[in-house]
């Protein structure tokens, strides 16, 4: 049985087939470059932070009259909680994970309502716009709950 490591950032285990002796040049080069755009991408913390943003805008949207405002402030919680609990700092996820989770929500938001050929005239004209700007309201509110939730952890987890 070979030894298995840990990621300290997600409890994540190495395969139970890898084995743990010396390996060729061209392997050793693959895992390299895998840690290294591991270290500027985390694909699990992507999809926490996605999945976050979409409830946080779910919930945030269901507030009557001001829905569209609202969703997101729920994006900012979400994404807060999300800071608050991920050990490892992922911005580049968040900021991403929050912008595309954002436009999806206003498209399907557009995309759904009553007036739908009003809707898909103005996306036909405006939808470049709106899409770079509610992607970066949304961008905004995620990174700003983020760094606010990664805070929040660094100042309850710094000794005194």
């Amino acid at each position: 049985m070979t030894p298995m490591s840990r990621d300290d950032a997600f409890g994540e285990t190495a395969e139970p087939g890898a084995s743990a002796g010396p390996s060729t040049g061209a392997d050793a080069r693959e895992r390299g470059l895998r840690a290294r755009v591991r270290r500027l991408f985390a694909p699990r913390a992507f999809l926490l932070a996605l999945v976050a943003a979409g409830c946080g805008l779910f919930v945030g949207g269901l507030v009557p009259l001001v829905g569209s405002l609202t969703r997101f402030l729920g994006l900012a919680v979400a994404t807060f909680a999300v800071g608050a609990v991920l050990a490892r700092r992922s911005y580049l996820e968040v900021v991403l994970a929050s912008a595309l989770a954002s436009l999806g929500a206003v498209l399907f938001g557009f995309l759904t309502s009553a007036f739908l050929p009003v809707a898909v005239d103005f996306l036909a004209r405006h939808g470049i716009g709106l899409a770079v700007a509610v992607g970066a309201i949304g961008a905004l509110a995620g990174v700003v709950g983020y760094y606010f939730g990664r805070d929040l952890r660094d100042g309850l987890t710094r000794s005194l």
